[in-house]
């Protein structure tokens, strides 16, 4: 796995290399008392840094030097020291002189590695983390300034320290393979410019170099003869090791689970300072001691790494197929199904991530990016216009639909009658004398229209619901039979406050088309923008002759759960739109000038104007906050919205509003407990048809059912274990009846987790 810190600064990256990149001490496989590193990049094969990394080379790269003459390359910034709104003082660092990059082998790797005495798995580990290197430098940016973008420079240089042994806990260093990788503020452009280097890319290509590094590893671990597995987080695993010695060598990181319990805290970033907080100091003990305290560790477990060790060695002289470009192609293919079901492009780094994950072990990177060119040729992957770094693809069937929908909606323009007479319309008006001005002008303009097709674009709290319900009674008038849908069922339940009748989009999709009846249908799409591509066009393609369709829409709401923008795409094509855009819901003039802005895209000044107005208040203690939070809460529940940052903060917030609701008698006591099942939202319809992406304890319904297994239509079961290599999945029904299947012969299949 990799992880990238947050800036070092050059005080930092000095101590480190002084006291724990290059130091031997805590490093019980590693022979001297210093660890010599090497350097990494092609901006360091450029400057003729070969071999051991200094340390003068390595400090004055951390001041912004070139390494070998000296001279300054990136000009420090002055840190001002400023005075936060909490009323501390902040001294921001002076120069950030890098990033600590750390691959870290999984640990039955790094047992059989170190503790197996196999020289040839530390050597690939080695190799697999240069490979994720090179994959990880082709994202390297330059910070160019003056607001300009940044700049791709593909170009780095990095120093690599190997370290064998994880922090000790109560005495003991748990054997760990890992390596540093000090990546240094700077990079330079094609015109022979220095320049700081812009991190961000990197750190979005975390999970691709992950995954570069997995899969290199997995497949030369093969290569040695050793079985592999997948762990918990994928992570390819050695076979033959007992779960209780895999975390009998893990105290390490079952210190810091037990730190992040204790203060309520999860994901990557509360882990690493975690890390740091729950650190020991170093062992007064020799390497010689340290590594008999593993082996005694090995023994007492049965001596699993000299067994996994020794069976590697046998498998290894037994022929071995290769996997062939059929694997790899069926990799790809899930690859694209995964990525292309919801967004309309994706980039090579993500389609290529997993790929790699799917193929794990049985295909290296290259034999991959090898094949996917062979898909690019053969239009498989459509590349499209990015901004670098990369590059990024889409289908031919996305394309078609993209250039069809739109077809659609030019060819229906200036062909119709208006849906409302003149007489209809000038009625409609003076029994809805209250609408606004604005809201006039875009009834008059829908109601007018001879487009099959049009739009309304307004913005919240424009009044759409009131003028969608003058353009409903203006059109039942003059014989339309008025339909609503929309993309969620919660939106489609707003379309009936206009007196719409109304249902999701995907329910319509799902019935069969009846028999054109002669019935003018006038339909209202609402929250268009969350319509997909494949969606869009199936509905405008049921369309009859007679049919008129109202999208209704903000093209700066979220876009669509499933891939493709195509609201947003009819309105760059010219679709004709009637705009709401006086903001009527807010009568208070102060809050409604407040919300224009944020509806112009003015966040800093709209937040001012709230604080300025006394609605912002901040309470800096947590538990204060979450109670007061509740508190306010209780004052009005209906129509009360609270919006929480992180997950941590929403089942903290949720569980005091539930309770302080109890306390003010607005909800009984709970009288029992029940688990509650949470869909599995990151699951993608390939993701269902791959073995590997089930976890035991996982609950599946089946929406189909299937007479071949014997399960029927809205039952529910339990995944009890998976066969990745044979994908089938093993689920426990409630009878206790066990059934095996391969899930890509089932459909209609949803995943949860217990909560």
């Amino acid at each position: 796995m990799l992880t990238i810190s947050k800036p070092l600064s050059a005080e930092q990256a000095r101590a480190y290399h002084r006291e724990e990149f290059s130091n031997a001490q805590d490093n019980y496989y590693t022979e001297g008392d210093r660890i010599r590193g090497e350097w990494h990049g092609r901006l360091a094969e450029q400057w003729g840094l070969r071999g051991e990394v200094r340390e003068e080379h390595f400090q004055r790269l951390s001041e912004g030097q070139h390494p070998i003459t000296g001279e300054q390359l990136i000009r420090h910034q002055a840190a001002r020291e400023y005075m936060n709104r909490r009323g501390d003082q902040v001294s921001p660092m002076e120069h950030r002189a890098g990033w600590d990059a750390t691959f870290s082998a999984p640990k039955s790797v790094s047992l059989t590695a170190l503790v197996g005495g196999d020289e040839r798995v530390q050597e690939a580990h080695r190799e697999s983390v240069d490979v994720a290197l090179d994959e990880l430098e082709r994202y390297v940016q330059a910070r160019i300034g003056g607001n300009l973008p940044a700049e791709t420079t593909g170009k780095w240089v990095a120093a690599k320290f190997e370290h064998d042994s994880a922090r000790p806990v109560d005495g003991y260093a748990a054997p760990q393979l890992h390596t540093h990788v000090v990546f240094f503020n700077l990079t330079e452009t094609d015109d022979g410019e220095a320049h700081a280097l812009q991190p961000r890319e990197l750190y979005k290509t975390q999970q691709y170099a992950t995954a570069v590094y997995r899969s290199e590893l997995a497949h030369r671990l093969k290569e040695l003869g050793y079985e592999i597995e997948r762990g918990e987080s994928s992570q390819p695993e050695i076979k033959g090791y007992s779960k209780e010695y895999l975390e009998a060598s893990s105290p390490r990181r079952r210190q810091i689970e037990e730190h992040l319990a204790k203060e309520n805290q999860r994901g990557a970033g509360a882990a690493q300072i975690a890390a740091h907080q729950t650190r020991e100091g170093k062992l007064e003990l020799s390497h010689e001691a340290m590594q008999e305290r593993h082996r005694a560790m090995a023994e007492a477990f049965g001596n699993q790494p000299q067994r996994v060790v020794e069976g590697a060695q046998e498998r290894r002289e037994q022929l071995k197929e290769e996997p062939g470009d059929r694997t790899i192609s069926q990799a790809l293919i899930y690859s694209r199904e995964k990525n292309l079901e919801r967004e309309a492009v994706a980039e090579e780094r993500e389609l290529l991530r997993d790929a790699l994950k799917r193929s794990m072990g049985d295909a290296t990177v290259e034999e991959v990016k090898a094949e996917f060119e062979k898909g690019v040729h053969a239009g498989e992957f459509i590349e499209t216009s990015t901004r670098a770094p990369g590059r990024a693809f889409t289908t031919t069937e996305m394309v078609d639909q993209e250039r069809n929908t739109i077809q659609v909606m030019r060819a229906g323009q200036n062909q119709h009658a208006p849906i409302a007479s003149f007489k209809t319309r000038r009625e409609i008006e003076q029994y809805h004398s209250h609408l606004s001005e604005s809201q006039r002008a875009a009834v008059e303009q829908i109601l007018s229209s001879r487009d099959q097709v049009t739009a309304l674009e307004g913005i919240a709290g424009a009044g759409k619901t009131t003028s969608l319900a003058a353009i409903r009674e203006a059109a039942e008038r003059d014989g339309y039979k008025v339909e609503g849908f929309a993309p969620t069922s919660r939106a489609a339940q707003k379309l009936g406050e206009a007196g719409i009748e109304s249902s999701t989009l995907q329910r319509h999709l799902a019935r069969s088309q009846e028999p054109y009846d002669g019935q003018k249908r006038l339909y209202v799409l609402d929250e268009s923008s969350l319509a997909s591509t494949k969606q869009m066009n199936e509905f405008l393609h049921r369309l009859k002759e007679n049919d008129r369709v109202l999208l209704v829409g903000d093209t700066r709401q979220h876009e669509a759960v499933e891939a493709g923008r195509p609201y947003h795409q009819l309105q760059e094509a010219g679709i004709a739109t009637a705009r709401l855009d006086a903001i009527v819901r807010q009568k208070d003039p102060a809050l409604r000038d407040v919300v224009q802005k944020l509806s112009r895209g003015q966040v800093k000044e709209a937040m001012e104007k709230l604080d300025v107005q006394g609605r912002v208040h901040e309470i800096f203690d947590r538990d204060e906050r979450m109670a007061s939070i509740a508190h306010e809460y209780v004052k009005q529940p209906e129509g009360t919205l609270v919006v929480s940052p992180d997950n941590r903060s929403r089942t903290e917030i949720n569980q005091a509003i539930h309770y302080a609701m109890q306390d003010a008698g607005k909800m009984p006591y709970r009288e029992h407990e029940m688990m509650v099942l949470v869909a599995r939202q990151e699951i993608t319809g390939a993701d269902r048809q791959w073995a590997a992406q089930y976890e035991g304890g996982d609950v599946v319904r089946y929406t189909r059912g299937t007479k071949t297994h014997g399960i029927e239509a809205g039952e529910y079961a339990r995944v009890e274990r998976v066969d990745e290599k044979e994908n089938l999945v093993t689920v426990k029904r409630k009878n206790g009846e066990q059934v095996s299947y391969d899930p890509r012969r089932l459909h209609g299949v949803t995943l949860y987790r217990e909560t």
